[in-house]
């Protein structure tokens, strides 16, 4: 028989050892590559703003993706090679060389990797699209989220299977280089001891971890707010603090063994503990990694959840169905055209109402940020414009009585507003009017919730009194004047064709009047100019009927609720749905490896388990050996894993703003569902990894008999 016929035999034999690394290598290069045809597509292209953040982040979690999808892989090829090292360290007894082995290997990978890798490339383009689908589902299906094929990805996903084919030859390489043939033999019998843990490593673990984490959560917070000063990134070194806590607490589960009081327990537990400890160290990493990666995984599906919560005021009931604002002197659709444009929708109109405000120049304090890394508080003098409205027309407008007494003002913010360092409700001082600088000094008054109105202006929209309103706006000239139309529908959920319908009516009329930025103010545009100075926002927006990203950055875009909403949702979609391709790639990951080191348990300590049975021990015994030995791999790595998760999404919050809101607690509830169907998951691996133990140990006895 020739050695190719022999190995041709081999290769049956353990048809499911190269199923396994296929399988990895497969599902890698699969979801990968269809994560990168999403992402390089047309239509997320166009949804990411070009420079910036938002593009940055989608970078690295595609960078994630890949890792996360190459550590898995080259997990699994662990198995693989162990299982080789057998055969391998025979062929080597025999007399045959380790080059000609090497070629054989090398030939088997690239054959290995090349097909799956291949039926990767070409699975990806269907999944991508099933996948887009059935995200689009959630939303209303518009020309703009139409899936778009694009060329980049099948690139990305290619470089990546060649990068794949690279490392698991590497892998391969080092494998058959070992340096004499009890290396190989032996390969599952190199004992990683470790020295004795000392009982306190446990809690000085659990310590450094909650430490780390506030530590780094928190210090900022402390240096923006009592020190006025940005943090230095040197504080985020204290998440390493929380990394070398999680070790040692792995350490200690995996590498103690103290008698204690219970010495019954101790005796009874102490080959199941002796055999962890032989392999504590790999263990201990590889427990440590699937925490890290347990928590990336968490921590993706929480920050997935809180851009899908972001625009969760849509609901509150200060928020009309329909907002209009724009210059008084611009020609706009009027009471008469809406009207009419509902009833060819079958669009029933309620609670229609109209008022003006005035955009009136303010000097205000503030927070600024200087080259110095330092937070000062600033009071700009006359710096800039802010929409005022009297108590007549806010009541008009939402139906409230503001209530604002002779020489005071009230901020409008948005319902259960939270106060940061950057703008003050309290900070306004004094209003005067643009043309004729009628000047009023006022005194805080209190503040008023209505969403439709709180992002009319920046820094806040106000209230006056009556009588004060008329004083400042006397004499002021029209282009200074907002007009504003709020009305509902009876149905919003059916008026999604209306929308769009009177969007793109608005659109054509808009003007060079109202065709700004969403940072524009005409009040530092004339003092620019008036200076000789070039105004950095004053580039005019280009009005597309047919572009509802308009939305984004124009400052007199409407508030369409259905609309704003659903084109929110698709904008946020994008980052919820590359958030649980970091979570799908991270599951994976951990399963392939917690299944991997649970089977290695078995093939490792294979020779034990005999020498267990010919001792007198029985098959429950031995199946109580092995129990406990996995449930130290699954368990413990996961509670840790989900815990820092939980953890570390609570802290971030609750230090963003110092409060949990009851999103990010609705949030957090969803995570902690999360974690129990990880749980779960990670407990029907541990019962496939148990399953494929016992026959191990199975097949071993069954040899010896």
């Amino acid at each position: 028989m020739t050695r190719n016929k022999i190995f041709a035999k081999l290769r049956r034999k353990n048809k499911g050892q190269y199923g396994i690394l296929a399988f990895c290598i497969f599902l890698s290069v699969l979801l990968l590559t269809a994560f990168a045809l999403m992402y390089f597509g047309p239509t997320v292209q166009e949804f990411l703003p070009e420079g910036g953040d938002t593009r940055k982040l989608a970078i690295l979690l595609l960078g994630a993706t890949a890792v996360g999808c190459a550590i898995f892989t080259l997990y699994a090829s662990i198995l693989f090679f162990r299982y080789k090292s057998r055969e391998y360290g025979i062929f080597l007894a025999l007399g045959e060389q380790k080059k000609t082995l090497g070629t054989m290997l090398f030939k088997e990978l690239a054959l290995l990797t090349g097909a799956a890798a291949a039926l990767g490339l070409l699975g990806a383009i269907p999944l991508s699209w099933l996948i887009w689908k059935l995200f689009e589902s959630f939303l209303v299906s518009t020309e703009e989220m139409e899936y778009h094929f694009g060329i980049g990805g099948l690139l990305v996903g290619l470089v990546f299977a060649i990068i794949l084919a690279i490392l698991l030859g590497a892998a391969g390489r080092k494998f058959v280089k070992k340096t004499n043939v009890m290396d190989i033999l032996r390969t599952q019998h190199q004992p990683e001891m470790v020295k004795k843990i000392p009982a306190w490593t446990f809690g000085a673990g659990m310590g450094m971890i909650l430490g780390g984490l506030l530590l780094a959560m928190g210090l900022p917070r402390i240096f923006v707010h009592v020190f006025h000063v940005g943090p230095p990134s040197v504080l985020n070194l204290f998440y390493f603090l929380a990394v070398a806590g999680i070790y040692l607490v792995l350490l200690s589960i995996v590498g103690q063994n103290r008698k204690g009081k219970n010495r019954k327990k101790y005796y009874k537990n102490l080959v199941s503990v002796s055999l962890m400890r032989f392999s504590a160290k790999s263990t201990t990493r590889n427990m440590c990694v699937v925490v890290l990666l347990l928590f990336a995984g968490i921590f993706a599906v929480y920050y997935g959840l809180l851009y899908s919560d972001s625009a969760g005021y849509i609901d509150n009931g200060t928020t009309r169905d329909f907002v209009l604002h724009y210059p008084a002197q611009e020609k706009q659709v009027t009471k008469e055209e809406i009207r009419k444009l509902a009833g060819e929708y079958s669009v029933e109109i309620q609670d229609y109402t109209e008022g003006e405000g005035a955009n009136l120049v303010i000097t205000y304090k503030m927070t600024d940020y200087t080259e110095d890394n330092e937070y000062v508080t600033v009071t700009r003098e006359k710096g800039k414009t802010a929409l005022f409205f009297s108590g007549k027309t806010y009541q008009q407008l939402t139906g409230e009585d503001p209530g604002v007494a002779p020489g005071t003002y009230k901020t409008i913010t948005e319902a259960g507003h939270q106060d940061n360092i950057w703008d003050f409700t309290d900070g306004l001082s004094e209003v005067s009017n643009p043309d004729i600088g009628t000047e009023t000094g006022l005194t805080f008054g209190g503040t008023l919730e209505y969403n439709s109105l709180s992002d009319m202006s920046e820094p806040f929209a106000y209230v006056l009194n009556d009588k004060d309103y008329e004083t400042l706006t006397e004499g002021i000239g029209q282009e200074w004047m907002e007009h504003l139309v709020f009305f509902d529908a009876a149905d919003p959920e059916a008026s999604y064709p209306f929308t769009r319908a009177l969007y793109e009516e608005y659109v054509s009329r808009a003007t060079d009047l109202s065709a700004h930025m969403g940072n524009y103010d005409r009040w530092e545009e004339l003092q620019a100019k008036a200076n000789g100075e070039e105004y950095m926002y004053g580039d005019k927006v280009e009005m597309n009927p047919e572009d509802t990203q308009l939305l984004v950055n124009w400052r007199y875009g409407p508030q369409f609720q259905i609309l704003n909403s659903q084109e929110w949702m698709q904008f946020v979609g994008v980052y919820v749905m590359l958030c649980l391709y970091i979570f799908i790639i991270t599951l994976s990951t951990v399963a392939i490896m917690t299944y991997v080191r649970g089977v290695s348990v078995a093939a490792d300590n294979r020779e034990v388990f005999v020498s267990l049975e010919r001792l007198g021990a029985d098959s429950e015994y031995r199946k109580k050996v092995l129990k406990a030995q996995l449930r130290k791999i699954f368990i413990y790595p996961t509670v840790l894993g989900c815990g820092v998760g939980l953890l570390f999404s609570i802290g971030m919050n609750y230090m963003n703003d110092g409060r949990l809101t009851a999103a990010e607690l609705r949030s957090l509830m969803i995570v902690l569902g999360i974690s129990l169907l990880i749980f779960l998951f990670l407990w029907a691996v541990y019962q496939a990894a148990r399953r494929k133990g016992e026959k191990i140990l199975g097949i071993f006895r069954e040899k010896q008999r």
